[in-house]
């Protein structure tokens, strides 16, 4: 009998956000972005008190009802007071990506054409998993400048769009609140990489013979001197940066630019067959996460592949090309399977002239890869081949060890 995903995977799975704004969601805006705690205190007090009128011989509810109508009428041109007084240019939307879990901060420079007695910045319209932390009101003098921060709190990662960036001004009798909609922002959230503190499954076997020269300190040194960092165990004492070494009191080592494109050829495919294997899509792209960061730690990363499309990396900017493209990849859908049914072959439009390891759920018979690595879920091991390692889900939630021996102690 076929093991069924965790009923926790599959609630989280189903999609909550609405791919149309119908009327429902319309009016959820209005009460998210219009009303402050008091104003939606006294409308929950209007409902309660037609609610409460409708039982017999209880009129006092209506004048409460009738009360608090009028209240919301004189809300109206207090509101639209603050809509005409408020006048405001925004500069761009910044937005620093972060690691699932993490916050991270969007904030917007702006400058005020006339006083702003108080304003705050929010974000609206995005994803459940994200949860902003409205920062208190400030006061912006006409002709002044100032940086409006507003906290966002992460929870899984994914590129997710922020539909309304706003400025928030309370009106004066402090119910309801202008949005001043400055623009909208994407928000890049990395998946948490899993630590590799070890990886003695590249050079296992037969296969692991193109691997050993890579993982050498000397490979691919070019002729080009490009930098030092901080000396890593195994490095070459050849390569010692002396002056370096005699300033700063530890060692450096120098580094050389190397032919573009040499090392790994990493291949990630995220497609899963089985409703099971699509549930376990978010850990292997963690232990992608991890592998892809051990790899550029080195210098070995040579290409990167998501299924066939092979990911540019671009040198200098510390892997956020190679953790983008991660975080872009698309949620794992109970509902969808593959577009043919059939499992497909890894085809790279040139022919790998480096050695090929691949990560995916399930094991592909091709003459390109040399090694791959599966993340599955089951009490035994499939198999124990030296091109092929099978890493059960629940280890990589913190430092993992990539050897023969992992399967060996499930």
């Amino acid at each position: 009998m076929a093991r069924l995903p965790s009923i926790k995977w599959l609630l989280e799975a189903y999609p909550r956000t609405p791919k149309r704004t119908g009327l429902l969601m319309r009016l959820y805006y209005i009460w998210q972005e219009g009303f402050l705690p008091a104003g939606r205190s006294a409308f929950a007090l209007l409902f309660l008190s037609m609610v409460a009128g409708l039982v017999p011989g209880f009129w006092v509810a209506w004048i409460f009802c009738g009360l608090d109508f009028l209240l919301f009428l004189a809300l109206a041109p207090a509101l639209f007071m603050t809509c005409r007084k408020t006048r405001f240019e925004a500069g761009p939307i910044e937005v620093a990506p972060v690691f699932e879990g993490e916050s991270t901060t969007v904030q917007v420079q702006v400058t005020a054409r006339a006083r702003i007695d108080a304003v705050s910045l929010s974000c609206f319209r995005m994803d459940q998993s994200l949860v902003a932390e409205e920062p208190p009101y400030t006061l912006v003098n006409k002709g002044e400048s100032s940086m409006l921060l507003c906290k966002v709190q992460t929870k899984k990662r994914g590129a997710y769009t922020v539909g309304k960036v706003s400025l928030l001004i309370p009106e004066i009798m402090g119910m309801l609140r202008y949005s001043a909609k400055v623009g909208s922002t994407e928000i890049l959230v990395y998946p948490k990489p899993v630590g590799i503190s070890a990886f003695d499954f590249l050079t296992w076997g037969s296969s692991g013979l193109v691997f050993a020269p890579i993982l050498t300190s000397g490979f691919a040194r070019g002729l080009d001197f490009s930098g030092v960092r901080e000396y890593q165990e195994g490095d070459s004492l050849r390569d010692l940066h002396h002056k370096a070494f005699a300033r700063y009191g530890k060692p450096f080592t120098k580094e050389f630019e190397a032919e573009r494109g040499a090392g790994i050829v990493f291949v990630l495919d995220v497609q899963g067959d089985t409703l099971l294997e699509r549930s376990l899509q978010e850990p292997l792209i963690r232990l992608a996460a991890g592998i892809g960061a051990w790899f550029m730690e080195r210098g070995i990363l040579g290409r990167f592949f998501i299924g066939d499309e092979e990911i540019p990396l671009n040198a200098g900017d510390g892997g956020d090309s190679f953790f983008a493209a991660l975080a872009r990849i698309p949620a794992a859908s109970p509902f969808k399977k593959r577009a043919n049914g059939t499992s497909h072959v890894w085809a790279p439009a040139a022919r790998p002239m480096g050695p090929v390891l691949r990560l995916g759920l399930h094991r592909e018979e091709n003459p390109l890869v040399h090694k791959q690595v599966i993340v599955y879920d089951g009490k035994v091991a499939e198999s124990s081949l030296d091109d092929m390692l099978m890493v059960h889900h629940s280890l990589l939630k913190g430092s993992v060890s990539l050897n023969r021996q992992e399967d060996l102690l499930l």
